[in-house]
């Protein structure tokens, strides 16, 4: 295939439908008729001899083929975008931008409830998505490849070529139900020890940090956890409803905090951290004008987290 002979609105079609499963809101999406996309879907089915997409009753399902061309033709049309956004300068009252940004759930969590409106008021044309990223590893291969913006989290500095800025410092506290029978404001060490503890496995460095606290005080062994979760969605309401104590980092505490009146916060009978969290971004985009304007309202939101009372 000669990529001088593709019209490459074809894969701005391709995207939207991948996205959508639906042929119509595809059109919506792109503000083009339905009748356009079916066409300009039949050109791209003959220019990769495959089917593409499959109607069925759950929607527009991508062929194998499909699933394996959606991560290139992002990244290209995410580096055309940014090829063009070079020509012109960034306002944020006009621009029609995605920005991604990697980070786990828990902060996400921290992030968005001071983040979103704040963006939204300077730039209501822009779009923003969050993206999973399960290790530092990943986080570095989706700023390597453009594919996001910032990386936020707990993960160590990702070193030469890119770029590291902390957003605040962080420590744990620990979240009980109204009900529990704790009445202090702080736990004793036999307190918390005698408590039974829910837990999560994050994928940032935080745990670490509680984890070697434990250890150095001599007592990760004798912390009865009876139950671990895969992932930090539903810890709150677990705690909030039985006798179970939750240890967290405090900004997200915090938030938590600010949402329900079910649970208060305990300190704990130890100090663990300080320790970091970083927002991260690679080396090129260090000078972007949209890419420092991302940057700066992540650190506002971070700035502006609720702390426990």
């Amino acid at each position: 295939m000669n990529i001088r002979t593709v019209d490459l609105n074809l894969f701005l079609v391709f995207q939207a439908i991948y996205v959508t499963r639906n042929v119509t809101k595809a059109g919506e999406h792109l503000n083009m008729t339905q009748s356009a996309v079916s066409n300009a879907l039949k050109r791209l089915r003959e220019r990769f001899d495959d089917p593409l997409f499959l109607r069925t009753q759950v929607g527009m399902v991508p062929t194998p083929l499909a699933d394996a061309l959606i991560d290139l033709v992002e990244e290209g049309l995410h580096k055309l975008t940014q090829a063009i956004d070079k020509t012109q300068r960034f306002d944020p009252a006009t621009t029609d931008r995605l920005f991604r940004i990697a980070i786990n759930d828990i902060g996400q969590l921290v992030l968005l409830p001071g983040f979103l409106n704040p963006a939204r008021a300077a730039a209501p044309f822009a779009r923003f998505e969050t993206v999973g990223a399960s290790s530092a590893e990943e986080a570095r291969a989706l700023l390597l490849s453009g594919k996001v913006d910032i990386a936020i989290g707990s993960w160590l500095p990702m070193g030469p070529g890119f770029q590291v800025q902390v957003l605040c410092e962080e420590t744990f506290v620990a979240l009980i139900g109204r009900q529990h029978s704790m009445q202090s404001d702080a736990f004793t060490y036999k307190e918390y020890l005698q408590s039974q503890h829910v837990t999560y496995r994050p994928s940032g460095a935080s745990d670490a940090a509680l984890q070697d606290t434990l250890y150095q005080q001599g007592i990760l062994a004798e912390r009865n956890v009876v139950l671990t979760m895969a992932h930090a969605l539903g810890a709150a309401d677990v705690a909030a409803t039985s006798d179970l104590v939750l240890s967290l980092p405090m900004r997200l505490a915090g938030t938590i905090l600010r949402a329900r009146s079910d649970l208060r916060s305990v300190r704990l009978p130890f100090h663990v951290g300080p320790f970091p969290i970083w927002q991260q971004w690679h080396d090129r985009f260090n000078e972007d004008p949209a890419n420092l304007w991302l940057r700066e309202l992540a650190f506002q939101a971070f700035l502006k987290a609720p702390l426990p009372a």
